[in-house]
């Protein structure tokens, strides 16, 4: 008897490995995807304007702009709604600066990347009603400066058809890999959340066909429908928790990395852990383990 509905996904051709450059940008869980890849070595550029979590904001983030109007100044610093909290500066021109620092960063990565993973969080967006523009983050301001809107599937779907036209203008070599968040927005309501992650599949099925080289990662289904089960989300029942997302990202390993990479991965995951164990040892153990990390570490670069 079979008690849960498991994926089985396929090989892509498309192979990730070591010398592959990659930027993963969008919600709180393109932030557990591109940390793991970070810890793990791999070159990879993680959510540099902090979480973003509507197509919107990703867009306007990997496009680079800075609209002055929306620059909000609270609590003694300035920050911008149209970028994570995490960015802030104690003067409008700091802030400008960090934000070009992030830009300059993201659009190198990008230039010369081979992979884009785009995580969508919620097709619910915030429109600040002083400039009729859809931000990415309200920045603790009224919340009677905005109206909350469902986006159009068909305006997404132009938009991000010109903007990903452009991407691969820029940079040919550049395949791009779209997830849809498991992370449930409940504060909108069940029903609500249901309706955003919809038009998020229908744009990612979109785009998927639209471009030969946009593919589809079902993250969202490895979570809601495989695993479906609240023993797998953390206490908010809300996010998914490290077991849950370590599954993912082994089914991820399983598609898009080389054998040789995987191997890899396999050896770094034994020096970080050997290096946590490190720690807690002192005196002849600490010598023994030095020698097998030092071992460790030759086998890995012999592998990426």
């Amino acid at each position: 008897m079979k008690f849960r509905t498991e994926l089985k996904l396929d090989k892509q051709i498309d192979e990730i490995n070591y010398q592959s450059k990659i930027v993963s940008i969008g919600s709180c869980f393109a932030d557990s995807i591109g940390n793991k890849l970070s810890l793990l070595d791999f070159d990879v550029v993680s959510n540099p304007f902090g979480v973003l979590f509507n197509p919107y904001a990703i867009k306007n983030a990997l496009q680079g702009e800075i609209n002055e109007e929306h620059f909000i100044h609270r609590d003694n610093n300035f920050y911008h709604l149209d970028y994570h909290s995490e960015l802030f500066a104690n003067t409008e021109a700091g802030l400008i600066i960090k934000l070009i620092k992030q830009f300059d960063l993201a659009n190198q990565q990008l230039k010369n990347s081979d992979y884009l993973i785009i995580t969508f969080g919620t097709a619910w967006a915030y429109t600040y009603t002083k400039t009729k523009k859809v931000i990415a983050n309200c920045q603790k301001v009224p919340q009677v400066n905005f109206t909350k809107e469902l986006l159009n599937l068909e305006t997404l779907q132009l938009i991000y058809e010109s903007f990903f036209s452009n991407l691969f203008n820029a940079n040919n070599k550049l395949k791009i890999i779209l997830t849809v968040s498991p992370v449930r927005h409940i504060k909108d309501g069940l029903h609500e959340n249901n309706l955003s992650k919809s038009t998020l599949l229908l744009l990612a099925e979109f785009l998927k066909n639209r471009f030969d080289n946009v593919r589809y990662f079902p993250a969202y289904e490895l979570i809601v429908d495989d695993l479906r089960d609240y023993r797998f989300y953390k206490e908010d029942m809300i996010h998914p928790n490290e077991q849950a997302i370590q599954y993912v990202f082994t089914k991820f390993a399983d598609c898009y990395f080389t054998e040789k990479t995987k191997k890899a991965v396999a050896v770094k995951e034994s020096i970080l852990k050997l290096s946590s164990h490190r720690t807690s040892n002192a005196g002849v153990e600490q010598s023994a383990i030095a020698i097998q990390l030092e071992e460790l570490e030759k086998e890995f670069n012999s592998l990426k």
